[in-house]
C-alpha cells in the first residue's frame, strides 16, 4: 500500500474514477478490452496510482494503456514505475508531445525559472510538495508512441487538441460520462492560487504554461460538458450556473 494518500477519489460515472492526487490528478478508465489510465502523477505516485486502479475494482494485469494529456513530470512521472512492473502497458500521446513524454528533457518550468515567485508562500509550499513527490528525478518514457485515430476506434474516449500549455497538450472527451479530462489546459484550482478561490474551470497559473495566448485560445475552443476532470483541483460539475465539486 502506498504511503501517499489522494485528496479524493470519486466515481464520476460507470467505469470512470477520478483521483485528485496529492499534487496532481489522474483518471482510471474501464475500457472494452481492459483498463486505461489518463496520466499517472509524479514519480512518487506510482504505488498510489496502482492502488487506485485496484480500488476502482480492476486487476492490475488488465491495465492496457496510459493516455497522456501532456509531458510534464507531474503527469508522466509515475509511468516508468508502472512500466517496470507492467511492461505490456502502452503509453500514448499526441505526436507534438512525444519528445516531452519520452524525456528526460521536457517543456516545463524549472525551479530556477520560477525565480522571484518563490517569495510567495503558496508557491514555496507547492514547490516543497512537488520536490517531496520526486519532481527532480529524471523521468523518461522511451516506449511512448504517438496516438492515431485508429487507437480510438470503437472506444468511448476521443482526443481533443489543447496546445498552449505545452506544444501537444491534449484533452480527452468521455461522451458516455458527459465529461472531459483536461490535464492542465483547464484546471479547477492549483496549489499556487489563493485557497479562497472556489473550484471552477479556470486557467492554470501562467508561469507553468509555454504559450499563454495559445493556451487561452485552446481552452476557449474546448467543449465543456457537465463534468470537468482537471489535472489539478477537484472534479467539478455544472449545477445551473454554478460549478460544484463532484462528491462520491
Amino acid at each position: 500500500m502506498s504511503s501517499r494518500e489522494p485528496r479524493s477519489v470519486v466515481s464520476v460515472a460507470p467505469g470512470v474514477v477520478f483521483v485528485e492526487g496529492p499534487v496532481s490528478n489522474w483518471v482510471v478508465l474501464a475500457e472494452e478490452d481492459g483498463v486505461a489510465l489518463i496520466d499517472a502523477g509524479y514519480p512518487a505516485d506510482t504505488d498510489l496510482v496502482l492502488d487506485t486502479v485496484r480500488y476502482a475494482g480492476h486487476d492490475l494485469d488488465d491495465l492496457r494503456r496510459v493516455y497522456v494529456t501532456h509531458g510534464h513530470v507531474d503527469h508522466v512521472g509515475g509511468i516508468p514505475g508502472i512500466l517496470s512492473r507492467h511492461p505490456h502497458v502502452e503509453v500514448l500521446a499526441h505526436a507534438d508531445e512525444l519528445a516531452g513524454v519520452r524525456g528526460p528533457e521536457r517543456q516545463q518550468v524549472t525551479p530556477a525559472e520560477i525565480g522571484w515567485r518563490l517569495a510567495s508562500p503558496r508557491v514555496l509550499r507547492w514547490l516543497a510538495r512537488a520536490i517531496r513527490a520526486d519532481a527532480l528525478r529524471p523521468t523518461a518514457v522511451p516506449t511512448a508512441r504517438a496516438f492515431t485515430g485508429e487507437d480510438f476506434a470503437g472506444r468511448a474516449i476521443s482526443p481533443l487538441p489543447a496546445a498552449g500549455h505545452t506544444a501537444g497538450s491534449t484533452a480527452y472527451l468521455l461522451p458516455a460520462a458527459d465529461a472531459i479530462v483536461t490535464g492542465d489546459a483547464v484546471v479547477s484550482r492549483h496549489d499556487t492560487q489563493p485557497a479562497s478561490w472556489g473550484p471552477r474551470p479556470r486557467m492554470i497559473t501562467p508561469f507553468f504554461t509555454a504559450d499563454q495566448d495559445a493556451a487561452l485560445e485552446s481552452a476557449r475552443a474546448l467543449p465543456i460538458p457537465e463534468i470537468l476532470l482537471p489535472g489539478h483541483g477537484p472534479a467539478v460539475h455544472r449545477v445551473g450556473r454554478e460549478w460544484l465539486p463532484v462528491t462520491a
